[in-house]
């Protein structure tokens, strides 16, 4: 896996599907917005064929991005931040733009994981003084060859998501210093707050949110409605603020601000 990767851009092509490339992305997103979709009621929605159909589906399952079953599709849900980064290209290249403006000179920050703050760490990598505490290998290693400062908190190492988990991670998480954390989540709902798909990770982003610092949730909107199976904050008092894109539904808006997290997009 490389060290500073380029995410394929999926994009969110308008009007009608002008080639396969545009049929794809409009299928990919169906799936990724509502978690998983059947073939027949995807053709009706589009317009097209089930063949069509399936053939997008195909192309999707070859590069990671869905999961084929019985006559459906699921969004793939796994951790591999090069994948994620191709999901919601310019949706997350807009949110680390945001969030790198809330970075001052002579900051220690904390970056934890996820494909928008890798998008985070490709937008800060040129700058000069800045010290970025981390617990994700691959955030780590985008800043290989730059000035910032880069403190990596050790742990268990997780090959997938490259995240540094467990009792040495959060013990560093815990006795280092910083103040301002942007962390990654897998899903919202109002019900259950901010969660993740993984245990683990989940204790490290918790234990990152409970240190008091400025603490930023960098997400994209089609995360919103989504749970998962571990919250990491149903107390949206403790977040300075959600960065994410304008496609974050009204509701969810109203119910973040309601709770004292700013909402930036």
């Amino acid at each position: 896996m490389s060290g500073s990767p380029v995410g394929r851009p999926l994009g969110r092509p308008s009007g009608r599907p002008s080639g396969r490339r545009d049929m794809d992305a409009i299928v990919c997103d169906a799936v990724f917005k509502a978690g998983s979709r059947r073939v027949a009621d995807l053709a009706v929605e589009l317009g097209v064929s089930e063949v069509t159909i399936r053939k997008s589906l195909d192309a999707l399952e070859s590069r990671g991005l869905v999961r084929r079953f019985h006559g459906e599709a699921r969004a793939w849900d796994g951790d591999d931040i090069p994948f994620r980064m191709g999901l919601f290209y310019e949706e997350k290249r807009r949110i680390a733009e945001l969030a790198a403006a809330l970075v001052s000179r002579g900051d220690t920050i904390l970056i934890e994981a996820g494909s928008a703050a890798a998008f985070l760490a490709e937008r800060l990598k040129g700058e000069k003084d800045l010290t970025v505490v981390t617990p994700n290998l691959f955030i780590a290693r985008i800043f290989r060859g730059s000035k910032v400062r880069v403190v990596v908190t050790g742990g268990a190492y997780q090959e997938e998501s490259e995240s540094l988990v467990g009792p040495v991670a959060v013990a560093a998480i815990r006795s280092l210093g910083f103040s301002k954390a942007f962390v990654g989540v897998s899903g919202w709902t109002a019900e259950t707050g901010f969660t993740l798909n993984d245990f683990a990770r989940a204790e490290i982003t918790r234990t990152v949110l409970e240190r008091g610092a400025e603490n930023y949730v960098l997400t994209d909107s089609s995360k919103f409605g989504r749970a998962h199976s571990s919250t990491v904050c149903s107390d949206p008092s403790i977040l300075r603020a959600v960065v994410t894109d304008a496609g974050i539904p009204a509701a969810a808006r109203a119910a973040l601000e309601a709770g004292g997290a700013k909402v930036v997009t």
